[in-house]
Order: C-alpha cells, then sequence, then structure tokens
C-alpha cells in the first residue's frame, strides 16, 4: 500500500469524502463522482488492499472467537497465542482506521442508491432527514470541489447550478424562478396520507386546501388551483450522434437508432397521464388513474394499431406512472414521451445470442442467466472504458446500459421482439417497501408480450433472461417532474 502522510493524505482523503457525499446526494453523475474518489484514493489505499483487509476483518472475528472459546476451557496458553495475533491484527486495521473508512465509503459502495431529490423516493443515506438538507449539502460540497478539484471544475460548477435551481420539498428557493414547487394533485395527496394513515399530514393538507379558497365570480368559493408536475424532455437526445462513435458502435455490435413517436395525440395523452398521477405514485392512486389509462389506450388506437395491443401499451405506461421504478441512476423512472430520439442499441432479433465484442469487453461469454447484480457490476467496471476508447463518446454525456424499457416497446416492434417465453433485463428497478430495489425484467410473450413488465431480484439470474445493451446519453436518466 502507498503512503500519502501529513496534511496532503489528510487534504485528498477530504476531497474523497466530499465526492462521496456528492455521489449520494446527486445519483445522476454518482458513477463519475465515485470512479474520481477512487482515482484520488488509489495512491493511499487501492481496492485490492481494500478488500484484503476485509479477509482480515473476517480473521479477527474469527481469532476472537477461538480465544473466547479458549477461555471457557481455561486454556491460557492457546488464549495467550490466540491474544497475540489478534492484537497484532487489530493494530494493523486500527492504524489505518481513517484511510479504510474512505475505501469502503468508496469500493464498498453500492452501485444504485436512490436519489434523495426525487419525489415520493427516500434515500438510503443517513446522513440527511429530507430532501431540502441533501440538496443544500450536496450543493455545498460541489462548490467545494470546484475550489480544490480541477480536473472536473466544469462539471462541478454545472452540478451545482442545476441543483441550485431545483425546486425539492423542504428545501428554501434558490431564487424566484423555483419558488414554487410543483406539487401533485391535492386529491391524490390526500388519498396517499390514508393510505398511510398519516392524520397529521391529512389534517395539514386539509388547512392547506381551506386557505387556499378564494372567492369566485357570483360569490361562490373555489379551490385554488394546484400546478402539478411536468416533463421536459430534453432536446439534446433528438441531436445526432457524434460520427466518431460509428465505427466503433458497428464493430461492437450496437446500432445507430432513431426511435420516434409517430403520433403527436400519442405523445400528448402519455404526457398528460403521467404528469396528473406520476408525482402522487402509489397504490392508492391506481383507480383514479382508469380515465387517463382510457385516454392513453384511445390515441394508440387511433395510430391503426390492434385494440388488444393499444390496450397492452396504455397498462404499462400506467404501472411505470402509478408504481415507484428508478432507473440505473436511481431517479424516478419516467416513460419519456420524446418525438425523437437517437442512441446506440444492440438490435439483434429475440433468440439469437451473439457473443459480440461488446460481450466480451463486458468480461461476458454468454447473454443468458446473468444476475442484475453481475451485469450492473461489469458496466459500473467497464461502462466507461467502452465508452471512451471504443465509442470516442464521453463517459460524463453518454452511459452504456440495459436496454430501457420505453426504447424495447418502441425498436421492438418492428423487430418482432417479445414473442418468446423469456425475459430481457430492462434498464431500472421497481422500488419495493423499504427501498429494496427488484430488478426490470420485461418482453415475455407468455404476458403482455413486447409491452410485458416485471421485476425480479437483483441475484437472480434464471436461465429464461438474457440482456441487451443500448447506449444512451445521460440526460435521459436526468428527466424530472420540472
Amino acid at each position: 500500500m502507498a503512503k500519502h502522510s501529513g496534511q496532503a493524505g489528510q487534504d485528498v482523503l477530504a476531497t474523497v469524502t466530499r465526492l462521496v457525499t456528492a455521489a449520494d446526494g446527486d445519483t445522476l453523475y454518482r458513477d463519475v463522482y465515485l470512479r474520481r474518489a477512487a482515482e484520488l484514493l488509489s495512491p493511499i489505499v487501492t481496492e485490492a488492499h481494500y478488500t484484503s483487509t476485509l479477509t482480515n476483518r473476517e480473521q479477527l472475528e474469527k481469532l476472537l472467537a477461538q480465544a473466547r472459546a479458549a477461555v471457557g476451557r481455561q486454556d491460557w496458553t492457546q488464549v495467550r497465542e490466540l491474544g497475540k495475533s489478534a492484537a497484532a491484527l487489530q493494530h494493523s486495521l486500527e492504524t489505518e482506521e481513517a484511510s479504510l473508512s474512505a475505501a469502503e465509503a468508496v469500493y464498498g459502495a453500492p452501485i444504485v442508491m436512490l436519489d434523495p431529490l426525487s419525489p415520493g423516493l427516500k434515500s438510503e443515506s443517513k446522513r440527511w432527514s429530507s430532501a431540502g438538507q441533501a440538496r443544500s449539502e450536496t450543493i455545498a460540497v460541489l462548490a467545494a470541489l470546484a475550489k480544490e478539484d480541477a480536473s472536473a471544475r466544469d462539471l462541478y460548477a454545472a452540478r451545482q447550478r442545476t441543483l441550485e435551481s431545483l425546486a425539492v420539498p423542504g428545501a428554501p428557493a434558490a431564487d424566484k424562478r423555483t419558488a414554487a414547487a410543483p406539487a401533485a394533485d391535492p386529491e391524490q395527496q390526500a388519498l396517499q396520507a390514508l393510505e398511510h394513515g398519516d392524520a397529521a399530514a391529512l389534517q395539514r393538507l386539509a388547512e392547506s386546501m381551506l386557505g387556499q379558497r378564494t372567492a369566485a365570480p357570483g360569490g361562490e368559493e373555489t379551490a385554488a388551483a394546484v400546478p402539478r408536475g411536468r416533463i421536459a424532455t430534453p432536446a439534446v437526445l433528438a441531436e445526432p450522434l457524434p460520427e466518431s462513435c460509428v465505427p466503433g458502435a458497428k464493430a461492437l455490435g450496437l446500432e445507430r437508432v432513431e426511435v420516434t413517436l409517430t403520433s403527436p395525440e400519442v405523445s400528448a395523452a402519455i404526457s398528460d397521464f403521467v404528469e396528473r398521477y406520476a408525482p402522487g405514485a402509489s397504490a392508492a392512486t391506481f383507480d383514479r388513474a382508469n380515465e387517463g389509462v382510457a385516454r392513453v389506450e384511445l390515441a394508440a388506437e387511433e395510430m391503426s394499431v390492434p385494440r388488444e395491443v393499444a390496450a397492452l401499451f396504455a397498462e404499462t405506461i400506467s404501472h411505470l406512472a402509478l408504481h415507484l421504478y428508478v432507473n440505473s441512476a436511481g431517479l424516478r423512472l419516467i416513460p419519456l414521451p420524446a418525438p425523437r430520439e437517437i442512441l446506440l442499441v444492440e438490435t439483434h432479433p429475440d433468440g439469437e445470442e451473439p457473443k459480440t465484442p461488446l460481450l466480451r469487453e463486458l468480461g461476458f461469454d454468454k447473454r443468458r442467466a446473468l444476475s442484475r447484480d453481475q451485469i450492473e457490476a461489469a458496466l459500473w467496471k467497464h461502462g466507461p472504458r467502452i465508452l471512451a476508447e471504443h465509442l470516442k463518446l464521453d463517459p460524463r454525456a453518454f452511459r452504456l446500459v440495459c436496454v430501457p424499457p420505453d426504447v424495447f416497446m418502441r425498436v421492438g416492434g418492428d423487430r418482432g421482439w417479445g414473442k418468446r417465453e423469456e425475459w430481457t433485463h430492462f434498464d431500472g428497478y421497481q422500488v419495493m417497501k423499504g427501498g429494496r430495489l427488484r430488478a426490470l425484467v420485461g418482453g415475455n410473450a407468455r404476458f403482455a408480450g413486447l409491452f410485458d413488465l416485471a421485476s425480479i431480484s437483483r441475484d437472480d439470474g434464471r436461465e429464461n433472461t438474457v440482456v441487451r445493451f443500448a447506449v444512451i446519453r445521460r440526460e435521459r436518466l436526468g428527466v424530472r417532474f420540472g
């Protein structure tokens, strides 16, 4: 293990700690922050050394357990030998306590963490009690990082500005533009409060609504309008990909795909449905969304889509909007009604499992029976290198992911996907009680075919599940209700 002693080493550890805080608070760039933290930390403590200390900790526990048993037998000779070995291990670990603590926060960090600023999500981080506190502290560490880490100063400053302009519950508005945060429909909020048995929240909402009543023409009282969430689809998603990535994409087995929504009616119906219901996503809102589901279904039928297909499409959109799902960056997964998007996708036919150069670069020799944990670990380790070296793309602007569910549905219709009794790994997770995550899969012909959406355990490597990859712009993962 290399040594950085004195103030220089302390400064590096302080920067690493700030990067870890940024990774927990700004999960859209979590991978970028943690990679930079690993770069700074590796001269002090390598990942290999950190891994070896885990073995040492296990060995220490075993020695202490053996010593405890020896005490019970009053075998003091063995107690002395075991104690001597345990003391040496313990001293070694205590000597490196600060650097090993930083190493655990970086090398042992979970790949996916819930975004603390997304409505309805609660970060696993214990350092924050509210979204407002998470935003404030993340902005503060980004400001500090911009001063002390010149290598990514522009990124830190840009993310600081973005978070400052973001309105979140419990946070003071940064300026007048963010003073009015979008809110869910008050009836939805009341249903959520009832579902969770939160009488205090129900009372506060009622008092708030009564206080907002204004006199209408004719002397009648009406409740003031409450703004709902808006989806701002990034224009950059429709921009052409750099030509420099085309040769590498072809060599890896990726195809440039232009995804379009040919019907403005379908796009409008999806936008209206998601904006109306998703901010208050919960089981309590499901029944109230029937009319919205019907509008999406009718819009799809107007495109000459068979009624049964339109119904499956509308049901899938409703599930994505009405339940808590997150993408691989930990942000709320929102069905994107983008009229046009250009990206790279593995487009091989269902049933074929090509061992492409991309698959090999990720360290796999098969596409079937891989768990999501295995896949995410490979994408985390190799994805940035593949983007930079093979595709000439900036890993800060693009990400290599499992194919997003809406991309699979929009691209797969013309390619015959979803006609086999097997699942495809989708980018994203279903959020269960307590923040537990289940990996998204879909496309199984036994259920809803192309529009099938399900979830499995993250460590489930079942035989009838395959993986298909895509290269997307990072902005796709960062779409929020605005």
